[in-house]
């Protein structure tokens, strides 16, 4: 019968295992009184107390090895007696010398013995010398690791290959699994080394010299990881590693992140950062600019309107004309009014009452705090300041031609008559540019 795996039958493995085996078995009682104490005697002494330990008797006087470590020494005199008592270890030195020769039912009875001893390494030892006198044990195989193909034993590992399965880590896997793990992995490694050379180009610190590697490294790596190392850098807390990828993101090709810029140019708390992402929208000519950013004009936070705001002088576009008179209007109304307020709340023992109480016999008398509480700081009720509306003003002004200032019923009269006309064009620098119709 073939087996494969760490089996002891197999020649290779018979000619340098047995070799060892018979040492290793004369070594066992040698392991084993030298490991730690093998007696776990009890002492009784003439008082009547009672200590477990290893009882050394050196004359007229005992020496006890205690289980937890260190030693006490007692006087012979003292001890009523001493009942000794073999540890497992040496129960398997008794058992072992007791077992019929040849006999693998007998060891692979032991085997469970010190399995439920905890005598593990013995325990393993006892199943191969099992396999020794019968291959195809059952239990023993099984107990050991092996799986049954067929007529052959194997072990866990080459029963798995057998199947096709690799293993990963600590789990088996089909090599399909472990191929796409590995092509994962790769990736990271090399979304890593390109969010690396991200970092190197926008560390304050770098040369020209590596600023410049680190970028043609960052610029040779495949577009798919470009793309998953951009929107990374983008949440980055260094606005000049987000002022670079916004950068680096005006290079890619479509299909374009415009929404991820426009977010950015309306939400980031850095002005260049903000600039930079207008200037790359800008420079992809997106003619539906204008209305990713409308959608922030009736914002409830301050900083989104302005920004919007800004960024429509940029992207001037008669179609969110209508969305910026009526939230401009909103705000010209006093839209957004402002209550803020930083007090402190006092506590302050004004008098003290004098409370009589008791139970007939007994009364007795108490002084009862009198607290009052007051307010310590400022309060502001203000109405934001006009200057957002009057750029928004400025900003319609720019887009349309018309200069009705903060007459808004006015703006909403002349938007109704645009609207009846048709679609005129989307800025004033477009109807400029456009060419005139020849008579």
């Amino acid at each position: 019968m073939r087996h494969f795996g760490k089996d002891p039958m197999s020649p290779r493995l018979l000619s340098s295992g047995r070799a060892s085996l018979v040492p290793a078995l004369l070594l066992v009682p040698l392991l084993v009184f030298s490991g730690g104490p093998i007696f776990a005697d009890t002492i009784t002494l003439q008082n009547g107390g009672r200590i477990e330990g290893r009882a050394i008797e050196q004359g007229d006087r005992v020496v006890i090895e205690l289980p937890g470590g260190g030693r006490i020494t007692l006087e012979r005199s003292r001890i009523a007696k001493i009942e000794r008592s073999r540890t497992p270890a040496e129960q398997l030195v008794l058992r072992e010398r007791e077992l019929p020769p040849r006999d693998a039912e007998a060891l692979a009875t032991l085997a469970r013995w010190c399995d439920e001893k905890g005598l593990r390494q013995d325990r393993d030892r006892l199943r191969w010398r099992v396999l020794e006198l019968s291959p195809d044990h059952r239990e023993v195989r099984e107990a050991l690791g092996f799986r049954r193909l067929g007529a052959l034993w194997l072990t866990e590992e080459d029963y798995r290959h057998h199947h096709g399965q690799v293993r990963d880590g600590s789990e088996w896997i089909s090599r399909e699994e472990w191929e796409r793990r590995q092509r994962a992995r790769s990736d990271a490694r090399e979304l890593d080394e390109v969010e690396d050379a991200l970092e190197t180009a926008a560390r304050a610190g770098s040369s020209v010299e590596e600023v410049g590697a680190a970028l043609t490294r960052f610029r040779a790596a495949s577009p798919e990881l470009r793309r998953w190392a951009l929107p990374r850098a983008l949440q980055s807390p260094r606005a000049r590693l987000r002022q670079l990828a916004i950068r680096l993101t005006g290079e890619l090709e479509e299909p374009r992140p415009r929404a991820s810029l426009t977010h950015v140019a309306v939400h980031d708390g850095r002005r260049s950062v903000r600039d930079e992402a207008l200037r790359v929208l800008r420079g992809w000519g997106d003619p539906d600019a204008a209305l990713r950013f409308a959608p922030y004009l009736g914002s409830s936070r301050d900083r989104e309107r302005i920004n919007a705001v800004r960024a429509l002088n940029i992207f001037p576009d008669r179609r969110v004309v209508g969305a910026l008179i009526e939230t401009t209007e909103v705000i010209w109304a006093g839209f957004g009014r402002v209550h803020f307020a930083q007090v402190v709340q006092r506590a302050v023992v004004r008098d003290y009452e004098l409370v009589s109480g008791g139970t007939g016999q007994v009364v007795s008398e108490v002084a009862d705090p009198v607290v009052d509480t007051a307010l310590e700081g400022v309060v502001l009720d203000v109405d934001i300041r006009r200057a957002e509306a009057i750029s928004r003003i400025a900003t319609l002004e720019r887009i349309t031609g018309q200069t009705y200032g903060a007459d808004f019923p006015a703006w909403r009269e002349w938007w109704q008559e645009e609207q009846g006309k048709g679609s005129p064009p989307a800025s004033r620098e477009e109807a400029r540019s456009e060419p005139r119709q020849q008579p």
